[in-house]
């Protein structure tokens, strides 16, 4: 038996397959209002940059989105000139190109004098680190691991930092050849290579680890044809997903995804069941440890964190404005997970009472997240340049981003059939899209769309190539054993 993961029959795509894409596409679309919107809701709520900045990046942005997918000449050229390096070469020169910009840029940045970024929120643990679980231990684990392995110098976050994005833009060239051939590949993960904002992005930072964390998932589930998933495989697939749920909470729901893409690759019913299920079983093994220290530290069961009422409640109330604001513990609160519980009772009672607010609010969070790419670019060059040399590294950034966007929301809706037709293509999507819902309710930040940007990036890579006249006929996967 073959599992077909090249292009999907139209006619026997499954309901929640052209669901998925349709939802895409309104994503998509809300997104480029996002951008069109964000310069006058800075200006409102900041106010520190002219609008008219905002929108020269914005018309700089559409006309290079534009001009590429009007490139059908220059696409073909270059998508040839990938194509035409040996496979072994592409690879070493990709490796060694990601590494080299990616350490010499935030070298140069880390070398620039100045101080540190003030923290404007202060810390979130009102009850103590040791009795609290506010934030998922993943990232600290991890931080600290690279601390205790290369010490705790800038150097080593920049080495850190350079070998994750590194292997980033393999897993994006891996995941575009299979969804979309070796050209498409080779074109995403160049593209990553080059974006901007990951070239810039120089924290040790969960962002960062979860886009990587989320990449090496997906490989690894299409890496071996879906139909040839064996339990060990399973184990190890479901302890990694465990531990990305320790790094971002909201990797819990991907045995649901899973799932469907079982279904979607015609597994039996059956056999769908079991392997989620095992996976399912490992994930929670994987964060058991966890669980079980707090509810020692705190005598409550706590799966994972007690965040999720003030990510809800500092978006949704009276004074907000989409985004992260200070939300103290009322005086007398002393329990984490009682002031957790009754945030979610506040948030929900207020969206309840004030629809209205409640989408205007919307609106406001679309802004927030998806309206600028270069919001972490202050914290990485601040007081380090002049206000001339910050506005001009943030509208680099956020031409190149507005590019991309363009490009991924033209795609949706010009070659839907043909790019997201690809199961893997379809899988690329999900998260965007769900991230892209999660935030309609919870705040946003700018940052927490980095984290999907390479999924972006593998669709991009799939569009282009289509643009250019190329098939997007993905690799065939080996035949699957009994």
């Amino acid at each position: 038996m073959n599992t077909n993961l090249e292009q999907a029959d139209t006619k026997k795509t499954h309901w929640f397959a052209g669901f998925l894409q349709r939802l895409g596409q309104l994503a998509g679309v809300v997104i480029i209002l996002g951008i069109l919107g964000y310069p006058m809701l800075h200006r409102h709520f900041v106010g520190t940059v002219s609008p008219w900045l905002g929108y020269l990046a914005i018309a700089l942005g559409f006309g290079l989105g534009v001009g590429v997918f009007a490139w059908r000449g220059g696409l073909r050229r270059v998508i040839n000139s990938l194509a035409g390096m040996d496979r072994r070469r592409y690879v070493f020169c990709l490796l060694i190109l990601s590494f080299v910009l990616h350490f010499g840029v935030l070298r140069i940045i880390d070398a620039l004098p100045g101080v540190k970024a003030p923290d404007v929120y202060g810390s979130w643990e009102f009850f103590g680190k040791d009795k609290s679980a506010m934030y998922p231990p993943g990232d600290h684990f991890v931080g600290t691991t690279v601390k205790l392995l290369l010490g705790s110098s800038s150097l080593a976050t920049i080495l850190y930092v350079s070998l994750m994005v590194t292997l980033a833009c393999w897993l994006v060239y891996r995941l575009g050849s299979m969804a979309f051939g070796e050209s498409a590949g080779r074109l995403a993960g160049l593209l990553l290579c080059i974006l901007p904002s990951w070239l810039f992005y120089g924290n040790v930072e969960y962002d960062l680890l979860l886009g990587t964390l989320l990449l090496l998932m997906t490989y690894m589930f299409f890496v071996r044809p879906p139909g040839t998933h064996r339990w060990r495989y399973l184990a190890l697939y479901g302890l990694v997903l465990g531990f990305s749920c320790l790094v971002k909470p909201i990797c819990q729901l991907f045995p649901i995804v899973a799932f469907v893409i079982y279904l979607a690759t015609r597994s039996p019913f059956v056999q769908a069941i079991k392997k989620t299920a095992i996976i399912t079983v490992f994930m929670l093994a994987a964060i058991a440890p966890w669980t079980i220290r707090n509810y020692r530290a705190m005598g409550k069961f706590v799966f994972i964190s007690t965040n999720f009422g003030t990510v809800l409640l500092t978006a949704n109330n009276p004074d907000a404005d989409g985004r992260e604001m200070m939300i103290k513990p009322k005086p007398g609160e002393k329990d984490e997970v009682e002031v957790n519980k009754r945030q979610i009772r506040e948030a929900l009672d207020w969206i309840k009472s004030n629809p209205a607010s409640f989408m205007k609010l919307v609106a406001y969070r679309v802004g927030w997240l998806w309206g600028t790419d270069s919001s972490f670019v202050s914290n990485n060059l601040y007081d380090k340049v002049s206000d001339n040399v910050m506005n001009a590294v943030r509208g680099i950034v956020q031409i190149f981003y507005i590019a991309m966007v363009l490009v991924w929301v033209l795609g949706l809706f010009l070659f839907r059939r043909e790019v997201f037709g690809s199961v893997i293509g379809l899988t690329c999507l999900a998260p965007i899209v769900y991230i892209w819902g999660l935030h309609l309710v919870c705040q946003a930040h700018g940052q927490h769309h980095l984290p999907v940007l390479p999924f972006m990036i593998i669709l991009v890579g799939g569009i282009l190539v289509r643009r250019a006249g190329y098939s997007t006929q993905p690799l065939r996967p080996e035949r699957e054993t009994s």
